[in-house]
Order: C-alpha cells, then sequence, then structure tokens
C-alpha cells in the first residue's frame, strides 16, 4: 500500500493539472484515484537503482526529442503529400524486426507508439514479440530507415527501463524489412 501512495502522488497532482483546480478536496480525490490506479494496475515493486537514474533520465529526454522531431518530420511530409498530389504515394505494409532478444511486451508496445505516433506510418499487427506490421505511406522510403530507427528506438526504450543496452537482437544490417502483399 506505501508504494501505491507514492505512485498516486504524482496522478493525483496531475490530477489537479488537468481539472484546474487547486485545492485540498481535489488533491483528495486525486489521491483516491490515482491509489485506486495503482491498486488495480498493481506495478511491479523494483528498487530504484539511483546510479542508474541519471542516464535513464537522459535517454528519456533524448527519446523525447527524437519523438518529437520525427512527429514534425513526418507530418511536414504528410501535409507535402496532401498539398501537393504529384508527390509519389506509394502505400504498404513492412514486416519490421523489434530487435529485441527479450520479446519484453512492454518495450514492444512502446516501440509500436513511437511507429504509430508518427504521421504516415501505422504499426497494424504483431506476430508474437518478433515482428510488427507496419502500413506505410511511403513503403519503399520507409524500408530504408526502419531498421535503424528500430535499432535507436530500442536502443534508448532500453535504457529509460533500465535494462541493459546489450539485449537488442543481433539484425544483421543487410536484413531489411519485408513488404507485405
Amino acid at each position: 500500500m506505501p508504494v501505491s501512495l507514492i505512485l498516486a502522488l504524482p496522478l493525483a497532482l496531475t490530477w489537479m493539472l488537468v481539472t484546474g483546480s487547486v485545492s485540498l478536496d481535489s488533491l483528495l480525490v486525486g489521491l483516491v484515484i490515482g491509489v485506486a490506479i495503482s491498486v488495480l494496475v498493481r506495478p511491479d515493486a523494483r528498487a530504484v537503482s539511483w546510479r542508474a537514474l541519471p542516464d535513464q533520465l537522459v535517454a528519456l529526454v533524448v527519446y523525447s526529442v527524437t519523438l518529437c522531431r520525427d512527429i514534425f518530420l513526418s507530418s511536414v511530409d504528410v501535409a507535402k503529400r496532401v498539398l501537393n498530389p504529384k508527390l509519389p504515394m506509394n502505400p504498404g505494409v513492412l514486416a519490421v524486426s523489434t530487435q529485441d532478444a527479450d520479446e519484453n511486451d512492454v518495450v514492444t508496445a512502446f516501440s509500436a507508439h513511437g511507429i504509430t505516433i508518427t504521421p504516415g506510418e501505422l504499426v497494424v499487427d504483431f506476430d508474437g514479440g518478433k515482428t510488427m506490421y507496419v502500413h506505410c505511406l511511403d513503403v519503399e522510403a520507409s524500408a530504408q530507415s526502419a531498421p535503424a530507427a528500430q535499432a535507436k528506438r530500442l536502443r534508448l526504450l532500453n535504457r529509460i527501463l533500465g535494462r541493459s543496452v546489450d539485449r537488442v537482437a543481433s539484425v544483421p544490417p543487410s536484413i531489411q524489412p519485408e513488404v507485405v502483399p
């Protein structure tokens, strides 16, 4: 229960920001909601590695900046394609390796989120923990950049979660994502 209270405090503060009400009543409601969420979700009680925390925070900042940059660049690309119909669109689905040796569901989910949130690409299916099927507006351009982008995303996510960066599966660079018919 103490872990639930510790996790409930940031949720309560978020509740106060979302509702726009800074009062004791709002804090108490936020705490009740936060405790309920943390009890229902039951997060793993892991010891915090204070030595790894600075590296995790740096990785989180780098991942966030990279994700924002990718979202911006993809948005501009999609807007250009919409406004200029002469630009080529070559839609298709790619089978992209998750490159995670442990096939961790959390890492795969965050990786899929990083792909899906960028305009022009959408993860439409999974094949176990090894393959993501990604719909792209330009399948040829995405096929060229997908392995390197996934390796970078996986490396940063592993650092954020405090996992060893060595857990990236060895995928030869000659293997390109497969275009699914």
